[in-house]
């Protein structure tokens, strides 16, 4: 199968047996001012699926925020197919959409999914379900459909029944939800897990908001909330070797990771895999990540330095790793750092270039108040134009959005 990147006409989601839903805004585009929460970058997992056609047409696709990455039935469309997505957190649910703009139409008439439903759950992924949604998803192109019972999920099982008339396979391309978180946040439990991946084993193991980890060939450090991972990646190897992003979505379970990772600005593919048995220790600790990464290539990413959105106010939790980049400074009187910010493209050139200013001159001023020379310590703001991943895609635009260090000769 080829990729077939022209969307056809837009055509109306229709309604079968939903009650009282309203069809709305039929072939229209995502809002990008509301945030899609079944996203990976929000924190939503595809826990299991009845089959699918390859890797590259997984089932892992529809929840990655990009409609030219998605599922395939496997071929001779068994059907029904079925997906079990876990969410973040249990959300009231305003609306569904269905995104299928750029199933491949152009070159297999018919190939996307057409009656879907949608059942929701709070008591687990197994258990409790409820229909919210039965619809036909639109054939090559976005539909939306409001939910006036606002039902409470933490949990889905998407069903697709049918396409749009093609005999071998059927293809969808992203879901979307939109809603208000409903009742307390999950306790997240600290990190220490390894894993058989689709590239070689893997650990992570957090301390605070860090974490740190390795995988078959190289390191791994950054941030997370207990759910969602920021990592850079470093291959092993000296001053030239290889290094990029990734976003990774952990079960609430602990017994599975989704992720994608980036390389040179571009997404290079998936990174999961399923929790191994017996622990695969990594050497070295969180505590030493940032400083591995300086040593090695001259640079690291501050994945664990936050701020709110659209502020240049450094959170509370980016204390431990603030305290990383003191010590090494603290250890080393010689080592002098630039700190540079970095945004992704949301907002204007000039807005994202002052807000990464500010965001750099943020932490090396808390560096100066915390007995660092100025001297030692510099500041550049990029805005977006220099991203490690794309910024079409909301797990892209998060990798973009970060503080690094450099090594000043």
């Amino acid at each position: 199968m080829r990729r077939d990147t022209t969307a056809a006409a837009a055509a109306l989601m229709t309604l079968m047996s939903a009650g009282p839903l309203q069809a709305q805004r039929a072939g229209s585009t995502p809002d990008p001012a509301r945030t899609n929460i079944f996203t990976m970058s929000a924190g939503a997992l595809v826990l299991t699926h009845s089959g699918q056609y390859s890797d590259a047409w997984g089932a892992l696709n529809i929840t990655d925020g990009d409609p030219s990455t998605g599922w395939s039935a496997p071929e001779g469309n068994k059907l029904p197919a079925s997906f079990v997505v876990e969410l973040s957190r249990s959300y009231r649910l305003t609306s569904i959409a269905f995104d299928n703009r750029q199933a491949q139409e152009n070159n297999y008439a018919g190939i996307s999914a057409k009656a879907v439903e949608v059942w929701t759950s709070t008591e687990g992924p197994d258990s409790g379900y409820t229909r919210a949604l039965a619809a036909d998803s639109p054939q090559g192109s976005r539909g939306e459909v409001a939910l006036p019972s606002r039902p409470v999920a933490r949990w889905l099982k998407v069903i697709v029944k049918s396409n749009w008339g093609h005999a071998h396979f059927t293809e969808l391309m992203e879901i979307e939800g939109y809603g208000e978180p409903a009742g307390a946040a999950p306790a997240r439990p600290p990190i220490s897990l390894s894993f058989d991946t689709n590239s070689g084993e893997m650990t992570l193991t957090s301390a605070g908001t860090s974490i740190y980890g390795c995988y078959d060939g190289g390191t791994i450090h950054g941030a997370t909330d207990g759910r969602v991972i920021n990592v850079e990646w470093r291959s092993n190897g000296d001053k030239n070797a290889s290094f990029g992003g990734a976003l990774f979505v952990l079960s609430s379970a602990g017994d599975f990771v989704n992720g994608i990772w980036y390389q040179s600005g571009a997404r290079r593919g998936l990174w999961y895999g399923k929790k191994r048995e017996k622990a695969w220790p990594c050497p070295g600790r969180a505590a030493d990540a940032v400083d591995a990464s300086l040593k090695s290539t001259g640079r690291a990413i501050l994945y664990g330095v936050r701020f709110a959105s659209d502020s240049a106010s450094l959170s509370a939790d980016s204390e431990s790793t603030l305290q990383q980049v003191l010590s090494l400074l603290k250890r080393d009187p010689s080592l002098r750092l630039g700190v540079e910010g970095h945004t992704d493209s949301t907002n204007t050139d000039a807005y994202n270039m002052d807000l990464s200013t500010r965001r750099a001159n943020a932490v090396a001023d808390w560096l100066v108040q915390h007995g660092i020379a100025r001297a030692r310590v510099g500041a550049q703001g990029y805005g977006r134009t220099r991203p490690i991943a794309d910024n079409a895609t909301p797990q892209g635009r998060a990798v973009n959005r970060r503080v690094e260090i450099a090594r000043v000769q």
